[in-house]
């Protein structure tokens, strides 16, 4: 098409437009067997960018794509294709222009072997400079493949691609998949573009609901794909089907005035189990109400996959919910016959709830010491001892803990009790039954028996945090037990040489980690890690009579939770230079009071870490790193020319004299407020100004050895106090 443009002033320009309209659409749909709920996502996730990267790698553009999926079928649908790819200009380099000719000015062989691989005439080669030297070049046009054959030759590999946390092979076939695979569908708009996998050919032939439809149907278009489905009873579009749930969900309430508990996790698991949803309502005898209510939504959300259903108490609390005998739940399916399925499920839930109380009522004609013996023949770790065991160990580290916390005598036994405690429900038969309730059993448990309310909390909170965001505990008295119980875990695994390397990690050790580094950073708790980790080493060493290498023991568990501490920094959004600053400090420095110095505990790392990020751009910091890096550096390079002790009587410069006099009240003091940033901030207000006078006045490598001996000593000095909180040698300017 012609199109004539005016301007001012100027000619009309006459250009020529090429218009190419893309209104291709291609389709590819995976048929198979009934996927596990949790794999559905992640898997069309992958899918997708698959498809995205073959576009990307091949210049094809496309105006959108779509992901399809539900528990039988994984599809995209990209629209908006064009019919091949656009034609484009390659430039390709030759051998050295150097070999290139002859004396006589003529092509070697070397460059009619170029010219004929690429297709092109003598002629055509170039000689151009590359790198400071003469290639030759050709350049030629690549013509667009035809995307319909350029999709085809990409098919495969999406496929066998996916990746799965569990495969399977099926018959006799050599392909590992989640499930096995039925019918493909490879569609170029009305056009079959062929594909096999093993016995799988593509077609056209999709499949309905497994039993609202007749089964197959052709399609006619890969463009009319989501809303043949749905003709089919198929709806496989995961956030619609999100939505309708919802939906309905909501009218529920609004017809019957409750509040119905939407967990997200739920809801995606349920999504993803039906093609066709249809909630609905179903009751359960109000006698099952007497049972604690997390035993009734742990048999319906986790067991059952139903929703709960509350009411709103207003005359107490307006945010508190009184649990119904009523449950949601969603069918795959249409409306047909709901009385049917509500009382089947109805029926599955009334005995799993009679089994519930039984194990509720039976429980309670022990005692709870009954539990703790019972613990006694339970094996925690081959070689590791037992249960009983571990419960005696996690109470000596508890009470450690609330020792170096200086909690009172009353909560010391408070905390005892709570780390006796904080396993017999795990012997129970209801927990037993639900393993999902531990912790939440043992505190209803001890409430029965009329434990302390403090105690009956901390058997529930000492599981916090199980997970990155997760509470943390709310008393106080139960923080001890929480970190004793995670730290015996990661010593014992260790111990055991269980240290996860990879991705795997079957028995959660990083996540145990990442709980001792949130609570202890989380909560801000002055406990050094290096006592903590010495005291449970000890602990277990001492009870199995294990003969450990305590030292390399110790050093592992020191190493894995440094790990989790720069974590939690980065997830604070703290540089990664200034996590390298507070992480890196020496372990101890010795100085004139004290043997061996106190090391930096994580709180202590954590608030240095944000101080750096307020103070890092001033000009007063910048100067007092590179004063201090200056000092770090020269005395390191010249270590062999320190003196052992400061000669003051040779100190004759005023510069080296204020250097001391700065020095010493730093070096002098036993106060561990030097430890604070603000005052560690302070000193080097005070300090900096003398040190870069000095450095600017002052020849540190004199050639008499006393003077230089004198000045690297005062420079060594003021590395290793600094050194004490920060590697300032790590930190980077912008």
């Amino acid at each position: 098409m012609t199109v004539m443009l005016p301007g001012n002033g100027w000619k009309n320009l006459l250009l020529t437009i090429n218009l190419i309209t893309a209104v291709n659409t291609y389709l590819l749909e995976i048929g198979l067997e009934e996927m596990p709920a949790q794999m559905i996502l992640p898997a069309v996730e992958q899918l997708k960018s698959l498809v995205q990267k073959t576009c990307e790698n091949h210049q094809l553009s496309f105006d959108e794509l779509h992901t399809f999926s539900t528990p039988r079928r994984l599809a995209v649908q990209i629209n908006g294709l064009p019919d091949k790819q656009e034609d484009r200009s390659v430039e390709l380099k030759g051998p050295p222009a150097a070999i290139a000719k002859d004396k006589d000015n003529n092509w070697t062989k070397a460059a009619l072997g170029f010219a004929k691989k690429n297709g092109v005439e003598p002629a055509d080669l170039q000689i151009r400079e590359y790198e400071g030297k003469d290639y030759l070049f050709v350049q030629r046009i690549e013509l667009g493949q035809p995307v319909p054959e350029l999709l085809q030759a990409q098919l495969e590999k999406w496929i066998s691609q996916l990746n799965f946390p569990k495969n399977m092979r099926w018959a006799s076939y050599r392909m590992r998949f989640i499930r096995p695979i039925r019918w493909i569908v490879s569609l170029w708009n009305k056009t079959v573009v062929p594909l096999k996998l093993e016995m799988v050919e593509a077609g056209n032939e999709t499949r309905g609901h497994r039993f609202l439809s007749s089964g197959k149907s052709l399609l006619k278009d890969a463009a009319d794909y989501q809303e043949q489905l749905e003709k089919m009873n198929v709806m496989p579009d995961y956030e619609k089907r999100r939505e309708s749930i919802v939906s309905q969900i909501k009218t529920l309430e609004q017809e019957f005035g409750f509040v119905v508990e939407l967990d997200e996790k739920l809801l995606t698991e349920v999504t993803n189990l039906v093609e066709w949803p249809t909630v609905l309502l179903g009751d359960f005898e109000e006698e099952f109400l007497e049972l604690p209510s997390e035993v009734l939504v742990t048999s319906m959300a986790v067991h059952q996959r139903y929703f709960p259903v509350f009411r709103k108490n207003e005359k107490q609390d307006s945010t508190a919910k009184i649990l119904l005998p009523h449950f949601v739940t969603v069918r795959n399916g249409n409306s047909n016959g709901l009385d049917t399925v509500r009382r089947g499920n109805a029926k599955v839930l009334r005995a799993r709830l009679s089994d519930a109380r039984f194990f509720y009522l039976d429980d309670q004609k022990k005692s709870l010491d009954e539990f703790r013996q019972k613990a006694e023949n339970v094996v925690f770790f081959q070689q590791r001892g037992t249960q009983g065991q571990r419960v005696q160990r996690i109470a000596d580290l508890s009470v450690f803990i609330a020792g170096k916390l200086e909690f009172s005598e009353i909560q010391q036994k408070q905390v005892r009790r709570i780390a006796e405690l904080s396993k017999f429900d795990l012997e129970t038969q209801l927990v037993q039954e639900f393993p999902e309730l531990q912790g939440l059993m043992g505190e209803n448990y001890a409430m029965l028996k009329n434990e302390d309310a403090v105690v009956c909390r901390g058997i529930r909170q000492h599981y916090y945090p199980r997970n990155a965001k997760d509470f943390l505990p709310e008393d106080a008295e139960s923080v001890p037990t929480a970190l004793a119980d995670k730290l015996d875990l990661l010593t014992t695994a260790f111990s055991l040489n269980m240290i996860p390397s990879g991705a795997a990690d079957p028995y959660a050790l990083r996540r145990t980690a990442q709980g001792i580094t949130q609570l202890v950073l989380g909560l801000r708790l002055p406990l050094d890690l290096m006592e903590l980790t010495s005291a449970a080493v000890r602990l277990l060493d001492d009870q199995q009579d294990l003969a450990l290498d305590r030292t390399k023991l110790q050093n592992d568990l020191l190493d894995f939770l440094l790990q989790r501490q720069r974590w939690f920094l980065q997830e604070r959004g703290i540089r990664y230079d200034l996590i390298d600053a507070v992480l890196k400090t020496p372990a101890a420095i010795q100085s004139k009071q004290e043997k061996t110095a106190r090391p930096a505990l994580a709180i202590e790392q954590l608030s240095f870490a944000e101080f750096l990020g307020e103070h890092l751009e001033t000009d007063m910091f910048k100067r007092s790193v590179e004063a201090i890096v200056r000092a770090a550096n020269i005395s390191n390079k010249y270590a062999d020319r320190i003196a052992e002790e400061l000669n003051e009587s040779a100190l004759e410069l005023s510069e080296e004299k204020n250097f001391l006099s700065a020095l010493q009240p730093i070096l002098n003091s036993d106060s561990q407020a030097l430890w604070s940033p603000d005052n560690y901030l302070q000193q080097l207000r005070k300090i900096e100004p003398v040190v870069t006078r000095f450095f600017e006045d002052v020849m540190v490598m004199d050639e008499d050895l006393v003077k230089c001996g004198n000045r690297l000593w005062l420079c060594q000095q003021l590395a290793q106090w600094s050194g004490r909180h920060l590697d300032l040698q790590s930190i980077v300017f912008a």
